[in-house]
């Protein structure tokens, strides 16, 4: 399954004027009907950019679209325990573990929702540098993939 990055969704979605639109667009027209990823915390990524831009009923809208979305898959990272401690020393550990490879927060648990998920075969993001030599995750730009 491919896992789609919050830039190369808001390129899709707000920046339509981006120079790299056409690639996106590009992608997105060749992976229509094929299943697909995003984690949660992409998915609140482009609604936070849409909600930042004064466009809050768009970024509700978009967040039901790919709730409801029978070709998306929205992952979660996975935890070994429920207890709610457990929750946060598993949070942090993983995150931490992460930001010591060179990572942002926001990309750090976006990775680590990515490798606690078997189903994903690659990750289409316009920022390969940020996870570069990072994840064992094969990495594309839209253009690679195309």
């Amino acid at each position: 399954m491919i896992a789609i990055d919050t830039d190369v969704l808001a390129v899709y979605h707000i920046f339509h004027n981006n120079p790299r639109y056409n690639a996106t667009r590009n992608f997105f027209a060749k992976i229509s009907g094929q299943p697909r990823a995003v984690t949660i915390f992409n998915l609140l990524e482009l609604c936070g950019l849409f909600a930042s831009a004064n466009r809050v009923k768009e970024s509700k809208n978009i967040f039901e679209r790919y709730i409801k979305a029978e070709n998306i898959t929205i992952l979660f990272p996975l935890f070994a325990s429920e207890h709610k401690q457990a929750f946060w020393l598993t949070l942090v550990s993983e995150c931490f573990s992460r930001i010591q490879k060179g990572m942002r927060l926001g990309d750090a648990v976006i990775l680590w929702t990515l490798e606690t998920n078997e189903n994903i075969d690659s990750f289409v993001t316009w920022n390969t540098k940020h996870f570069s030599d990072k994840t064992p995750i094969k990495l594309l730009s839209p253009p690679d993939f195309l």
